[in-house]
């Protein structure tokens, strides 16, 4: 999974994914590449503009140089690079992320440096070129980029006012930042520079620059009308809209509020209003290219995808819809409105719910834990996630809400829920998932502390091999149960019915010993390193309280269990009698017969303990398919530890029967009898492609998750006219386009069968008996 892109940090969680029903998943650097640029701008009173004209009025100039300069936290590393090295992508993060500490751009600029010297000292030098590199938010970077096509030196203008700045730093409640910096050689005069979502910084905007001079203009109805058209209209482009706007303080208000720096002690909450606007800008984020697939897999898996994301809600839903994540039956929430839902209201639209915009970290934390169910029990722990709040009159109205209402809502079963998060303020969500998941490039360290995988290359397309992972794991273990409790079933009944019948057990200890290493080591290490394979995404995840033996399942254990119980039955009590059939092929026809076996006799005893080991080695085969799948050699030539399994309990049940003695208890066996009890195991191979074809079905109630209307059978399980606007209609999933192909499997499986059993067999007959060989019929062949 390492090798895959995901580092697990608590072995459980793999498990877990495989089976998750919902991941609500962030935008920036995870769904897109997070290589962000400003492409489109309104540069104050000069209008739309395509792109960052090549040069602006001074007055426009310099109140966008330190606007951008004082008001950000990024750096731009301008090196000498080769031209074949990686730009590197920084740190990255979405606008509901908190700002990652200086220390940790520092240490991974260092990084950087070491590992593109070192990788470059194996390879011959190419020519080098002047490469910029974003250091720290990378939305902050496009606009120090814009800033530099400009001459914007903006390491010198912070230089300028370091000391006598204060700063009002970004909020996902506010979605803006602000810097407070002297203004000219008089201390008393200020400019407030702002920076954050267009919209809201638009709404508290009353005038916008001239660009020539600098000075305000006030903003009419009509141009307000045309701002925020040109912000609705970039979002939906799948642009991130930025507005920068300033405002010039006369006089220092009132010392009533908290102070962040050397610039004073003012209230720059209060100051953020009566603005004026400098400009808007578009920056692009490319959607990464293989998104498009990992969400489209998910969603044949069953999985809902959700996207949360602190982006406006237009470009929230632009990339969701590049993505897949929006459908046309899918519901958008910003996060005001979903803050204002009460529990009733958002269980019937959680089902359609796919796009939640303009969220916070504890919309996040809300969303997961109404999905799930980890909420407050009792009346003290729900007052203590309201403080102030009245269980009486509120607790039926406030978000998450309580687990009684909830289990009441939801019947009582939680979806399993995967939660991605790179920032500090991430943290809460992703310890109340079942399955956080962290971001290894752009993730904070408290982050990646309270998941429980670390996505290595915060890529959407490695959690879909999570899950992948994860269902594999979980097949596994089943596979193992499988074959582990059809051992159990005969071992014990055979076991019982020999002292019922009067004789000694036919598995004495050593033999015990043996065959529990059969079962458990060699089992284990066989069915429990399967690869994963891609038809495991083509099925629905199971619920929490899904059996996790299925009707399947139960199916291949009890006819491959009955079956055993019958031959070594046989065998206990007419051993001689099977030994003497002669369609058998154990030995020639008019050939003396072999040796009467005693009857309780050591000889006896290996002779059932032969076949019930045999019976195991070939069910090992029939384990590896746990529902109708007939070709249980599919994939074998990927799996060599199940080969080596298999020839390793061969050479050594070889061993302990004929060179065992006192010591195993078992007597050699002859070669007609070792031809017999291996022929009666190798029947468990056509009777399990036999029984794959009883009309026997998984539990629809075992399966969680939504049928997406990716399936080529599916179809809406009611009328969709009679449902509300805002519901997502159920499917209904059907599976018989299995039984349909199931023809050619079986030739599949007869020619396998006659590849790897029937010829050997015949080689051999032609190799004891060359002259039989050379006049032997068909029905000769049949009768031999």
């Amino acid at each position: 999974m390492l090798r895959d892109q995901n580092l697990i940090r608590h072995l459980a969680a793999c498990e877990t994914m495989g089976n998750a029903t919902a991941i609500c998943s962030d935008k920036t650097g995870t769904l897109t590449e997070n290589r962000m640029a400003v492409t489109k701008c309104y540069m104050a009173d000069l209008g739309a503009l395509d792109c960052p004209p090549p040069s602006l009025p001074p007055g426009l100039t310099r109140l966008l140089a330190q606007g951008i300069a004082l008001n950000t936290t990024a750096n731009l590393d301008k090196g000498l690079r080769h031209t074949d090295e990686d730009e590197g992508e920084g740190e990255g993060e979405d606008e509901l992320k908190d700002e990652k500490e200086d220390e940790k751009e520092a240490g991974d600029k260092g990084k950087n440096g070491r590992s593109l010297s070192s990788s470059s000292s194996a390879l011959p030098p190419s020519p080098k070129k002047r490469l910029i590199q974003v250091l720290g938010n990378k939305t902050e970077g496009a606009l120090l980029l814009m800033a530099d096509k400009y001459g914007v030196d903006y390491d010198k203008i912070r230089e300028q006012h370091r000391g006598s700045i204060q700063y009002n730093p970004f909020s996902s409640k506010r979605k803006k930042m602000s810097v407070l910096v002297p203004e000219g050689g008089d201390k008393k005069h200020r400019m407030l520079y702002v920076k954050g979502a267009a919209e809201m910084v638009l709404a508290s905007c009353t005038h916008i620059c001239r660009a020539l001079d600098g000075e305000s203009v006030p903003i009419d109805a009509a141009k307000r009308k045309e701002l925020e058209s040109y912000i609705t209209t970039l979002a939906k482009q799948s642009l991130r809209t930025i507005s920068l706007a300033h405002r010039k303080i006369e006089a220092p208000a009132s010392s009533n509020a908290r102070s962040s720096g050397g610039g004073g002690n003012l209230d720059l909450d209060e100051l953020e209003e009566k603005l004026t606007l400098d400009a808007i800008v578009g920056i692009t984020d490319p959607l990464r290219p293989e998104v498009t697939d990992a969400v489209r897999a998910c969603q044949k898996a069953g999985i809902m995808v959700r996207m949360v994301t602190g982006d406006n809600v237009e470009t929230a839903k632009a990339i969701a819809r590049q993505s897949g994540i929006l459908t046309s039956y899918g519901t958008v929430l910003e996060g005001p409105a979903f803050r204002a839902l009460t529990p009733r209201q958002l269980d019937a639209l959680l089902p359609s719910l796919q796009v939640l915009a303009r969220s916070s970290p504890d919309d996040k934390h809300t969303l997961v834990a109404r999905l799930n169910g980890t909420l407050p029990e009792t009346q003290a722990e729900w007052e203590e996630a309201h403080p102030g709040r009245s269980w009486e009159t509120e607790r039926d109205k406030l978000l998450p809400g309580y687990l009684a209402e909830w289990a009441a809502s939801r019947g009582g079963v939680g979806e399993v829920v995967g939660v991605t998060g790179d920032g500090t303020n991430d943290a809460p969500a992703l310890r109340v998932a079942d399955v956080g998941l962290s971001m290894g490039l752009s993730g904070t360290e408290v982050a990646k502390e309270a998941s429980d995988i670390v996505i290595m290359d915060d890529n959407f397309a490695s959690i879909v091999k999570a899950v992948l992972w994860g269902r594999s794991v979980f097949d596994n273990i089943r596979k193992f149960l499988q074959f582990q409790l059809t051992v159990n079933v005969v071992a014990l009944t055979i076991t019982f019915l020999s002292a019922v019948s009067g004789y000694d057990p036919p598995l004495n200890a050593v033999m015990m010993l043996w065959v529990n290493l059969i079962m458990d080591t060699m089992g284990a290490l066989a069915l429990g390193t399967e690869a994963p394979a891609p038809e495991l995404l083509v099925r629905r995840p199971y619920k929490r309280n899904a059996s996790l033996i299925s009707r399947p399942m139960w199916r291949n254990i009890l006819v491959q269990s009955a079956y055993q119980i019958a031959i070594l039955v046989l065998l206990l009590l007419r051993a001689n009698e099977v030994l003497a059939f002669e369609g058998w092929w154990v030995h020639q026809p008019g050939a003396t017969p072999p040796a009467p076996i005693e009857m309780g006799s050591t000889r006896h005893m290996t002779l059932i303990f032969n076949a019930f080991v045999f019976c195991q080695i070939f069910n090992e085969f029939n384990a590896r398919s746990l529902a109708d799948d007939v070709n249980i050699f599919r994939g074998l030539e990927k799996n060599p530890v199940f080969v080596c399994v298999i020839f390793f309990t061969v050479v050594v049940q070889w061993l302990v029967v004929q060179y065992g003695g006192d010591f195993t208890k078992t007597e050699p066996l002859s070669a007609e009898e070792w031809r017999a009890t291996v022929l009666l195991g190798l029947c468990a191979i056509p009777l399990g492609v036999a029984m794959r074809f009883l009309p026997v079905t998984e539990d629809p109630e075992n399966f969680g998750g939504t049928a997406e209307s990716g399936f080529e059978n599916v179809e809406p399980a009611v009328d969709n006219k009679n449902l509300p606007a805002h519901a997502l209609p159920p499917y209904l999933v059907h599976h018989h386009g299995a039984r349909r192909r199931v023809l050619w499997r079986w030739v599949g499986v007869l020619l396998q069968l006659a590849a790897l059993f029937v010829v050997p067999v015949l080689v051999g007959i032609c190799m004891k008996n060359p002259e039989r060989c050379q006049s032997l019929g068909w029905l000769d062949f049949y009768k031999f």
